[in-house]
């Protein structure tokens, strides 16, 4: 828990979906930081600020008369400033230096700490080429932004404005206090499993859920990565993944080999963390097979083994990270993966464990050196974090 003990201070600005900074302070409290609050004046005539009094928390107006200093108290208490949501007016002020509210005035007295900025308004003005330059100006100035999401406003337009995924910010905030070990660099990912078709509705493939390499994906997102994720059949919607993650969706053996050596030539570090079928149909049926009251005699072939022709292509400065499930002679099996593939690290997955499909994951890392660490069963999210610390 990136945000655990972190002072932030939670200024609510005037939009219409200021009543969404309620969902977000109980997140923010769920994930363990410490929050003080400022409401707008105008965002006090959507939300009442004793909503954020009930919980418990230190609540200020927006009124810079009412506790001359509290600007300067604020401002030191802060690890972090969110302003969720900001408005056009709000943007605008603070990008010209304007401090006439609590708010403003606190954020001028922050000098360099991190600000993040959540802007919530209708499609036109967001798209206003003032703000645009306003928003790059900030950017200059240690502010950072949650992109809002694009779908239909209080006010009926459709468009880019809408308050962002409570997961957006949450992750923007996080990323905040990770030391980017990765920036620079671009990461390639696979997830998920792939399916090999007999008929167009029935196929082989197995129970992965693609959550470990989403984890991986993510974490090295929040390390300033550049990262590429190749999903193999995974339901996006139910799993979140970091709106910066570049996401490329395949199916089957085939087009996976072809999207995996097109973009591995581009990569810094490889995981390989995709369920790939060692076996496809010697033939697939163009329709539906009909039952005939008969068996069903059926032909697989062998799929060639993608970390080996990855190997023949791999150059010294590239790091490749492969998984493997295994049910005995987990460590023996491991190694002998590792030196066949020609690997740099490997993490054996102990899936007798039941852990297939699960939010938890357990097994052992084999480096190329030899050495062997283990990692008991925990969160795959946790688990992601500690396998990118090893490669740094």
């Amino acid at each position: 828990m990136a945000l655990k003990d972190k002072n932030i201070l939670l200024c609510v600005t005037g939009s219409i979906a200021c009543y969404k900074s309620i969902d977000l302070y109980r997140r923010l409290a769920r994930e363990g930081a410490n929050v003080k609050i400022i409401v707008s004046a105008s965002a006090a005539k959507f939300i009442s600020p004793y909503i954020f009094k009930s919980f418990g928390e230190d609540v200020f107006a927006d009124d810079a008369f009412k506790s001359p200093l509290a600007h300067i108290f604020l401002s030191k208490y802060a690890d972090l400033i969110l302003i969720a949501p900001a408005t056009y007016n709000t943007i605008n002020k603070l990008a010209c230096g304007i401090a006439d509210t609590l708010i403003t005035l606190a954020i001028s007295a922050s000098r360099d700490k991190p600000k993040v900025m959540v802007p919530a308004m209708n499609p036109d003005m967001f798209a206003g080429k003032i703000l645009k330059d306003n928003i790059d100006k900030l950017m200059g100035h240690n502010f950072r932004f949650v992109s809002p999401e694009t779908g239909n406003t209080a006010c009926g337009d459709f468009g880019e404005g809408k308050f962002p995924d409570i997961n957006d910010i949450v992750f923007e905030l996080e990323s905040v206090f990770k030391e980017k070990t990765l920036k620079n660099r671009r990461v390639l990912i696979t997830a998920g499993a792939t399916r090999e078709y007999l008929d167009p509705v029935r196929f082989i493939s197995n129970a992965s859920s693609g959550k470990m390499g989403i984890s991986l994906a993510n974490e090295a997102v929040n390390l300033g990565a550049d990262v590429s994720l190749i999903a193999l059949n995974i339901d996006t919607s139910c799993k979140y993944i970091n709106k910066k993650v570049k996401i490329t969706d395949c199916i089957g053996f085939n087009d996976l080999k072809e999207t995996l050596m097109d973009e591995f030539k581009q990569c810094d570090i490889l995981f390989m963390a995709a369920a790939v079928s060692d076996y496809s149909f010697k033939e697939e049926s163009p329709t539906k097979i009909k039952k005939t009251g008969k068996g069903l005699n059926i032909e697989l072939i062998q799929n060639e083994d993608l970390l080996k022709a990855i190997s023949r292509i791999k150059e010294k400065k590239q790091i490749v990270f492969g998984f493997a499930a295994e049910t005995d002679d987990i460590i023996d099996n491991g190694r002998k993966k590792l030196v066949e593939k020609s690997l740099d690290y490997i993490f054996i997955n102990d899936v007798s464990q039941d852990i297939i499909g699960r939010d938890e994951n357990e097994g052992f890392l084999i480096e190329k050196t030899g050495k062997v660490k283990r990692f008991e069963r925990e969160p795959k999210a946790a688990l992601a974090q500690k396998l990118l610390a090893e490669i740094n």
